[in-house]
């Protein structure tokens, strides 16, 4: 199997069976399809710390009544619970609407998008990893305004010109304190440069369709805004107007981004582990959590434009996974902990805790198995004997052999893990990887009994920072 998945690694799947599942994308799109491997999550591959197959099967009901459930709670397009599944099938039909208001945007030199966690890790994860490549966004310079920092305020305010900068604010509740306060400060920055009737014209909002501060501004003062579908929530809303408008202002092709979501969700259909893999995934990151105690999950790409993807799953993970469990009692506590790392750079700091600490950590790697730029690398005749093994050779070469060799070790020592291969870095395999972490964790979630959707904690915190902010 390994000489297979070096040589044909695109658009192949290997689940727990070692089998290959074989999706059949558009002719477009065929060479975009990823492909997971799973292999070294399992006893056979990485020893006693993986999964077995008697330990899959223990769960075979709860898998299947967790699949039941999913589909059950996604009926009903954008009015069903688990709406957030809906939206590649549903969001393509508003796509001309979010476009319109897209090309107003794109009259303006910078846009500063004011929102924080849900509201734009998704969009910064898809611009990072589509800005660099063959989709490299053109258009407006988009600048993301989230944490309450007083320096990066002042100092992004000096940058730029009021006359060229749009703002938009985005909020599912409309009540966010920290988007409120710096969308109050950038509109009066506005006003006073431009004056009140040319700032209301550079302004737009995405929030709740009926109800919060923001859906109330956009009624009383005429500002242009878009609908964030009642049931989806923040942190699964990227693929809405939440991600889509800013992206598409950006120059992203944002219908690509949907077709994919929509390849992902099109895999996910039954409950079968060997043809299901948001399913197959889900089972053994709690499987490895439940019954091997591994509580940290790390995620580590090979590719520095997935930087930020990471940013967007470790909320998406952390924020939905971490709760008590009141339906399993003897999972009182739900979740693993998501750990980013970046491969190659944290072999030389995460690495040497990897492989000689405790055994409670699982890790997925991210590799890209085509790249669209490839530097050689030129060697002297006098620098041939110091690096003979670099001769003929190029970056992707390099970077290639470094990740085999850190999953290489990670296994040896018997850390279970699991690869996904990016055959491409486009819109169409963002839209994959998006839709597959978004089912992953609703699964994970619905195994480990707790409602993958809500923050309870998150919501304590919110009320109690504005009792401070009482006295």
């Amino acid at each position: 199997m390994r000489s297979l998945i070096a040589k044909y690694g695109c658009g192949r799947v290997y689940n727990k069976h070692g089998n290959i599942w074989m999706p059949t994308p558009s002719e477009t799109e065929k060479n975009s399809v990823l492909s997971i491997d799973t292999r070294n999550m399992l006893q056979e591959h990485v020893g006693e710390q993986g999964i077995g197959a008697q330990d899959i099967e223990r769960i075979s009901g709860r898998l299947a009544h967790a699949h039941r459930t999913l589909i059950a709670k996604s009926e009903n397009g954008l009015d069903a619970e688990f709406a957030c599944l809906n939206l590649a099938r549903e969001m393509p039909q508003v796509l001309h609407e979010i476009e319109a208001v897209a090309a107003e945007l794109r009259k303006f030199r910078d846009i500063i998008l004011i929102g924080i966690g849900g509201s734009s890790l998704g969009t910064k994860a898809i611009r990072h990893a589509l800005q660099h490549g063959n989709e490299e966004p053109a258009g407006p310079r988009l600048y993301f305004v989230e944490n309450i920092d007083p320096y990066h305020m002042h100092h992004l305010l000096s940058q730029l010109d009021p006359g060229h900068t749009a703002l938009l604010c985005i909020s599912k509740s409309g009540g966010t304190i920290e988007t409120v306060v710096q969308y109050l400060i950038l509109r009066d920055w506005l006003k006073k440069k431009l004056g009140a009737e040319k700032a209301h014209r550079q302004q737009w909002l995405v929030t709740d369709p009926k109800s919060g501060w923001l859906r109330h501004l956009a009624r009383q003062d005429n500002i242009t805004s878009l609908p964030i579908p009642p049931q989806v929530g923040g942190r699964y809303s990227v693929l809405t107007a939440v991600g889509l408008l800013p992206l598409a202002a950006i120059g992203v092709d944002v219908g690509l981004l949907l077709r994919g979501a929509a390849h992902t969700a099109a895999r996910c259909q039954n409950e079968n582990l060997d043809t299901n893999p948001a399913l197959e995934m889900a089972a053994l990151y709690y499987l490895l959590d439940v019954v091997r105690h591994k509580r940290i999950s790390v995620m580590m790409p090979y590719v520095n434009r997935l930087r930020l993807f990471v940013d967007w799953y470790c909320q998406l993970w952390a924020e939905s996974l971490g709760k008590w469990s009141t339906a399993r009692p003897d999972v009182p506590a739900a979740g693993t902990l998501p750990v980013r790392a970046m491969g190659a750079v944290d072999q030389h700091s995460q690495l040497q805790m990897y492989l000689e600490s405790r055994h409670d950590k699982m890790f997925t790697f991210i590799e890209l198995t085509q790249w669209e730029h490839d530097l050689p690398i030129p060697l002297e005749a006098s620098e041939r004997e110091f690096f003979p093994y670099l001769q003929g050779k190029s970056l992707t070469d390099v970077i290639h052999a470094e990740f085999l060799a850190t999953r290489g070790v990670i296994t040896d020592t018997g850390h279970p893990n699991m690869t996904l291969l990016l055959p491409a870095l486009n819109a169409y395999t963002m839209g994959q990887l998006i839709e597959l972490y978004q089912r992953v964790t609703i699964y994970t979630g619905l195994l480990y009994g707790i409602n993958p959707l809500d923050q309870p904690s998150v919501e304590k915190g919110k009320k109690l920072a504005i009792e401070y902010l009482w006295k």
